[in-house]
């Protein structure tokens, strides 16, 4: 038996946090509820909203209430109800489960399909491979909810029967959706980049819309740079938290793009 076999058994067989699951992630907001029953708004859409609020607030001391849209929340409220979930959180996972990581990654399994549900429930993939395989939505793939189901079913089934990596089911993820995979970004993709930026100041140097591809080049040289012993739990989850934000931007540009695109084409038929 070969080592990467070996790899693939270990990772398979390991053991699933009960929280990695709807289920799970419900209990700990139905006590969460019971905690803070006069604050918690009543339908699990504004909890949801709340928890973000919180995990923003826990972010930004006091004396920086300017910054981004005020909350639809007193402070003093989200900050009991970050004391409640950090306490519940505490004592049913024994601190392996900061509010941060509940909030950016666990929280967000609600928002999973239910067939990407039932996977990570039955122990076939993990949180993060969810993740991904959730990100195959028939909006972003442009299809019928029911193709989108039955295509990730067939990247679940590969996945598994390949004992598959997540670097692998990212890779794949990203292909369906038809975003280019980092080793497709090359020095020719990065001066190209450059010259845009540099277009852009020469014509008007107060455009600003070159700082988005400047912040793009930050972080395609910071890949480069950063190693895994630099990541901590903390910093992951404000990475996935800003991640997810990133991508939703990115995906309006493309939806943008596209409706840009189609019009010109209408126009030449």
């Amino acid at each position: 038996m070969g080592v990467s076999t070996l790899r693939a058994n270990r990772r398979r067989s390991r053991t699933q946090s009960p929280f990695a699951s709807p289920a799970g992630v419900l209990s700990i907001c139905l006590q969460l509820r019971e905690r803070c029953p006069e604050i918690i708004p009543r339908t699990d859409k504004q909890l949801y909203l709340m928890l973000e609020s919180v995990r923003n607030i826990e972010r930004r001391p006091a004396s920086d209430t300017k910054r981004g849209r005020p909350s639809r929340w007193p402070r003093e409220h989200l900050l009991e109800v970050a004391h409640q979930l950090r306490t519940i959180l505490e004592r049913e996972t024994s601190g392996r489960i900061s509010l941060q990581s509940f909030i950016a990654q666990h929280l967000r399994v609600l928002r999973f399909p239910s067939d990407v549900q039932t996977a990570l429930t039955d122990g076939e993939i993990n949180l993060q491979e969810a993740a991904q395989l959730a990100r195959l939505t028939a909006e972003r793939l442009g299809c019928p909810p029911a193709e989108a189901r039955s295509r990730r079913a067939e990247v679940l089934r590969s996945h598994l029967a390949v004992q598959g990596s997540q670097n692998r089911l990212r890779n794949r993820v990203r292909e369906l959706l038809g975003v280019e995979t980092a080793q497709s970004i090359n020095t020719m993709h990065m001066t190209s980049v450059i010259e845009r930026v540099d277009e852009l100041l020469e014509i008007d140097p107060s455009d600003a819309r070159h700082m988005f591809w400047e912040e793009m080049k930050r972080l395609f040289y910071a890949m480069r740079e950063i190693q895994p012993d630099d990541l901590d739990e903390q910093v992951l989850s404000d990475f996935m938290a800003a991640v997810d934000e990133v991508s939703n931007v990115l995906y309006r540009i493309e939806i943008r793009r596209r409706k840009r695109e189609q019009h010109s084409q209408s126009l030449t038929i």
